[in-house]
């Protein structure tokens, strides 16, 4: 948070068309079910129940993530389902995630401002807009792709990726699940 107050105070002192990122979580789901799934090759039972990680699954989760992405497959099905609103720039760079990231749907300006637009018209607004436009997108992340994500980016020069890894750095079982 006092990175992205920070980035606010700088930005209230010039003029710019920059817009930092805001991201709110909608939901995480899928929590019981990938534990479940972890316990699958050695038997065993759990002991995550209703959404509340087990201390015995929480142990087992962290050894498996420390050993890698393919021994940490069940984190592959607990997501996170996240609203970002974000200016194109920082859009293309989030698009660089492809594997466990799903773009659920994104704000267009077709069909609000700019519907009475069509053909040169359309493209030539839409292009003199872009810099400025600030777009809402939807997105359900894996926590494994969230792992990934913020190891690579979390020291990031570009003060969209900070303020998104230290959202993530919020989420629940952070700790447990993401940075074991």
């Amino acid at each position: 948070m006092k990175f992205l107050n920070l980035i606010t105070r700088n930005l209230t002192e010039r003029k710019t068309m920059y817009k930092p990122l805001q991201v709110r979580m909608l939901s995480v789901k899928g929590m019981n079910e990938s534990m479940r799934a972890m316990r699958l090759p050695k038997g065993g039972e759990g002991d995550t129940i209703y959404n509340m990680l087990g201390e015995s699954d929480a142990i087992l989760a962290g050894r498996l993530i420390k050993a890698g992405p393919d021994h940490a497959k069940a984190m592959r099905g607990i997501d996170a389902y996240l609203i970002m609103e974000m200016q194109v720039g920082f859009m293309i760079e989030f698009e660089t995630y492809r594997h466990g990231v799903e773009c659920l749907s994104t704000s267009s300006a077709m069909h609000g401002e700019l519907k009475n637009l069509n053909g040169y018209e359309l493209a030539e607004q839409k292009q003199r807009d872009i810099g400025k436009k600030v777009y809402t997108r939807i997105v359900k992340i894996s926590y494994q792709a969230l792992r990934s994500m913020y190891r690579a980016r979390k020291n990031h020069r570009h003060p969209d990726w900070r303020i998104f890894c230290d959202f993530v750095g919020k989420l629940p079982w952070f700790d447990k699940l993401i940075m074991p």
